[in-house]
């Protein structure tokens, strides 16, 4: 199971967000390691078998997981702010979609209950807050070369929401192209509404817009929840700004980003991982059970190339056919070896 490691004080100074502060940033990361120490499949399993009463048990888990996925994400966000390599959070990020469908499954069931009242609501209200999370679960998945998850995310926001966004359905458009044509709207208008005549200029205008979009980025997000957290007493709750969606929207459309790339809010480097990862990711769209594979250290190589194991930074290599995965002496726990969805040479 991947996770991510906290970042050494002497190493925080490195960040790439100078405002984050490393005890909120302790804390958050903290957080994530608790509700994957403590929402496991088994203890789930426990709650629910144990209860003598199953709807509130449904109730508890489902808070339970909600919690965890917010904090798997919040996670990954900060942890991006606090410099963390972009390998190990893309080692990272199926975990967070993973987090999202369990609180979605227990979220439905939930629904069943009479606690419900017969009522249901989405998983992400796109009129609400949570279109942050929509957003930023949907450019991640771009930049971290992941379009194969694409589309559990969009099930994420299908679910009872009445109305399409027109920011995210163009941004899941090249990877899920059976979903109908975006709308000419946003569920959330600011700051997100300015993308959508980014994608319909021409190509030479585009860069012009995007350096637009990102010089009015923060002032048009006043009504985002992010909006003013670097501030006193919300200090706990910043994460870093960033216009993940103008990095995603860029690699979509291959936008030469030279004319912005040094802009606040712009992870420029996240960009570049992105346009990187673009045609392997693609690539592992088509095939996601290749992307899916795993090993466990002692057993035989399950097809030969490139593979990863979160249990040590910097572990990425070949291995042929056959070849036995090795155990790493970390402290991590049991040694997983994760096909490398990036396939490519370093050499090369």
């Amino acid at each position: 199971m991947a996770t991510l490691d906290l970042i050494p004080e002497s190493a925080f100074k490195n960040r790439r967000d100078s405002m984050l502060d490393i005890g909120a940033y302790t804390d958050l990361i903290t957080d994530a390691s608790e509700s994957q120490r403590l929402i496991t499949d088994d203890n789930i399993s426990k709650r629910i078998r144990e209860s003598s009463d199953p709807n509130e048990a449904i109730i508890a888990v489902m808070g339970g997981t909600r919690q965890k996925a917010w904090d798997y994400l919040t996670a990954l966000h900060v942890q991006y702010s606090a410099g963390g390599s972009l390998d190990s959070l893309r080692v990272f990020f199926p975990e967070v979609v993973g987090s999202w469908r369990t609180y979605a499954e227990y979220h439905v069931m939930f629904h069943g209950t009479p606690n419900a009242g017969g009522r249901k609501v989405p998983h992400l209200d796109l009129y609400d807050d949570d279109y942050w999370f929509a957003i930023r679960l949907t450019s991640f998945a771009i930049l971290l070369g992941y379009s194969n998850l694409l589309s559990g995310i969009a099930a994420l926001w299908d679910y009872e929401n009445d109305d399409m966004d027109g920011l995210l359905e163009r941004m899941v458009a090249p990877y899920l192209p059976n979903r109908g044509a975006p709308p000419d709207t946003c569920t959330r208008h600011l700051p997100y509404f300015k993308t959508l005549k980014i994608f319909d200029a021409s190509v030479d205008e585009r860069a012009a817009l995007m350096s637009t979009y990102l010089d009015e980025w923060y002032k048009a997000s006043r009504r985002e929840p992010y909006y003013e957290s670097h501030t006193k007493g919300r200090i706990h709750n910043y994460l870093g700004y960033w216009s993940f969606e103008a990095a995603a929207i860029s690699v979509i459309l291959e936008i030469d980003d030279f004319g912005f790339r040094e802009k606040p809010f712009y992870p420029a480097d996240l960009a570049e991982f992105g346009r990187q990862k673009k045609s392997i990711a693609v690539d592992s769209f088509m095939d996601s059970t290749v992307s899916h594979l795993r090993s466990e250290a002692n057993s035989p190589c399950p097809k030969a190339g490139y593979w990863m194991t979160p249990a040590k930074p910097g572990s990425r290599r070949y291995f042929q056919l056959g070849e036995t995965m090795p155990d790493v002496a970390t402290d991590y726990g049991q040694t997983i070896w994760q096909w490398d969805i990036d396939q490519s040479n370093p050499a090369l």
